[in-house]
């Protein structure tokens, strides 16, 4: 197998980025690619999983943050790097880390030989590189999906928008490192390994890509008033002296619900759990950008 190996999600990216990344990556010198193509995010693990044994030493990931979270579970802790064309509508790995979204640019990059390692995260044994969480996201996540293809960043405005009207608060219990950290009711519980949003948004002003550190925000927003009152203070980075927020870091964290709920990874809603367990990895992803 070729030394590159590209992973193209014909759901997200278009034919003629698609056409341009093939020209690209021949004008390179790097034409004896093995191209895989995938239908879903979840598909691309597998694919990235044969690439790598079959010796590829880099991943080029097309596709959203799904796409990329997928790929990503069958590259940390190998020699493999990981390259990403964003063609999803979020693509919050690439725009959190500042990587390039043009082709030609992500192709000298991956030619230039620049890698660097960063952390990545896990939850009940499942990778993720973004964050995870249960509540609000989950249910804004949810809502979103048959209308994000066709609307993109304003799906999940309208759906973020109304989940703030109707969501109700739920029991859950964290703890950081082994220790109690909250205890009572929650809208929304996220656990991060980057901290940037959209719009240049902090979540998680502290975290870094090698911090070695989990971040947790533990929202106890209810209604238009709160939730906006929040909104403000994290466009001013200053949600850790909101009162409706609890924010913390550790290696391990365990979140625990009164029920099984909804919990999503990187953007994509994976089932029901009544307990998250987190782990960080610390630099064990290993990524075409310029080393920092």
């Amino acid at each position: 197998m070729s030394s590159v190996a590209v992973i193209a999600n014909t759901q997200k990216i278009t034919k003629k980025n698609a056409r341009t990344l093939r020209r690209s990556l021949a004008a390179a010198g790097l034409g004896d690619v093995c191209w895989m193509e995938v239908e879903k995010g979840s598909d691309a693990k597998r694919a990235a999983a044969k690439a790598v044994k079959h010796g590829a030493q880099t991943i080029v990931v097309c596709g959203g943050d799904g796409s990329v979270r997928s790929a990503a579970e069958a590259v940390v802790d190998t020699s493999a790097s990981l390259a990403v064309v964003p063609s999803g509508t979020a693509n919050l790995f690439a725009t959190g880390l500042h990587l390039p979204t043009d082709i030609q640019e992500i192709v000298d990059l991956i030619n230039s030989g620049d890698r660097r390692s960063i952390d990545s995260a896990v939850c009940n044994g499942r990778t993720f590189n973004v964050m995870a969480g249960s509540g609000f996201d989950v249910g804004m996540l949810a809502q979103a999906e048959d209308d994000k293809e066709k609307l993109g960043t304003l799906a999940y405005v309208r759906a973020g928008v109304d989940q703030v009207r109707h969501r109700k608060l739920f029991d859950a219990r964290v703890t950081i490192d082994d220790e109690v950290f909250y205890e009572g009711e929650a809208s929304c519980v996220l656990v991060g390994k980057l901290g940037s949003l959209k719009g240049g948004i902090k979540t998680f002003p502290d975290a870094t890509p090698t911090d070695g550190l989990l971040h947790v925000a533990v929202v106890t927003a209810a209604g238009m008033r709160e939730w906006a009152s929040l909104m403000v203070s994290a466009v001013f980075r200053k949600q850790q002296s909101s009162n409706h927020a609890e924010i913390g870091s550790g290696t391990a964290i365990s979140v625990s619900f009164d029920r099984k709920r909804r919990f999503e990874l990187d953007g994509g809603v994976k089932g029901r759990a009544k307990k998250l367990e987190f782990e960080v990895n610390p630099r064990s992803l290993i990524l075409c950008a310029p080393a920092t």
